[in-house]
């Protein structure tokens, strides 16, 4: 489903004409040909800027923002505070990106590559394998996951280049990094496969649900549990809460302890939704989930889900320490929910 979704937003130039994206500063809205930074609330506008003609993602740091066109190969990069930035053209496809320091890193799908843009203008591009997908940060290591070849790849800031391979099976739907592991999930093999980035080779599967599609760390560790991983599942209308990776010493010694207090791992460990969720957000205590295919948002619990929004578009609404924020089409502004 959430390939699906990809896809659809990559073909239908308009399709999702609005992008909703918080930002330490305020929240960003991606309109064709324009971007524009409202203030915390939402209401106030603190800057409109030059965009692009079909935004299709929008990427933010403490002081830069970046909005990609999937569908005319180009990026806006500006700086936050003003708006002030320039255009680019990008290689084929570009999907996703992240801001390291003061460089903005694309990942272009179809090219696949991966360009360093610098405050400059300047570029710089490595090769990475077939089919590009995700892109994500630990410490000062870049992370890239391509769909098709099955494999994560490595890359280091300085040199811009790619580092180590690994390989890890292809078609995963997502990718969540910690300090320590990748976590991949794999819908059709209903698993999570972890990676350890220290060694970049397997360090297990985690079975979970019927279809799982979409991960987010729930939790961090302590002396009783390992981080807790959210993980959507569609086709069983849930999230499910489990445990990520740990060493054997250390669930030994939790199950101990668990055991000697007389508590279980979760009391509850799945939420479930009227629809099917393909989407889990975490904001720090705060769990949000999203039915693609109905465009329903949900704040849930572990007991529990409520309605927030429906019909919307899967880029028009953020989650923030704000609140959420969606796009009203219907009245054509921008709405805080919470």
């Amino acid at each position: 489903m959430k390939r699906w979704g990809i896809v659809c937003l990559l073909i239908v130039p308009g399709a999702f004409a609005q992008v909703v994206t918080t930002t330490p500063r305020g929240v960003a809205l991606a309109n064709s040909g324009s971007l524009q930074l409202f203030d915390r609330s939402g209401r106030e506008v603190l800057w409109s800027g030059e965009g692009v003609d079909s935004p299709t993602a929008v990427i933010a740091s403490s002081d830069r923002i970046a909005v990609i066109d999937s569908i005319n190969n180009e990026a806006r990069v500006a700086d936050l505070p003003t708006g002030r930035g320039r255009t680019v053209h990008t290689g084929e496809t570009p999907i996703d990106g992240l801001f390291v320091g003061g460089d903005f890193f694309l990942l272009a799908r179809d090219a696949r590559s991966l360009d360093r843009i610098g405050s400059d203008g300047a570029k710089a591009s490595v090769a990475v394998a077939a089919d590009p997908a995700f892109i994500r940060q630990a410490g000062d290591r870049i992370y890239v996951y391509s769909r098709a070849a099955g494999v994560l790849q490595e890359i280091t800031i300085s040199p811009f280049a790619v580092h180590r391979s690994a390989q890890v099976g292809p078609f995963a739907s997502d990718l969540e990094l910690d300090s320590r592991n990748a976590y991949l999930a794999y819908p059709r093999a209903a698993k999570i496969g972890v990676v350890s980035l220290a060694s970049m080779t397997s360090a297990g599967n985690i079975d979970v649900g019927a279809v799982p599609v979409d991960v987010a760390f729930a939790s961090r560790s302590t002396a009783l549990t390992a981080r807790t991983l959210a993980v959507a599942d569609p086709s069983a209308k849930r999230v499910w809460m489990i445990e990520g990776a740990q060493s054997f010493t250390q669930a030994v010694t939790r199950g101990f302890l668990r055991g000697l207090l007389g508590l279980g791992l979760f009391g509850g460990r799945a939420s479930q939704f009227p629809t099917g969720v393909d989407r889990v957000i975490v904001r720090g205590s705060a769990w949000f989930a999203f039915d693609t295919s109905s465009g329903t948002l949900y704040r849930f619990t572990k007991s529990r889900s409520v309605v927030l929004a429906k019909g919307i578009a899967p880029s028009a609404f953020s989650v923030g320490p704000d609140g959420v924020f969606i796009w009203n089409d219907a009245v054509r502004r921008l709405q805080r929910l919470e």
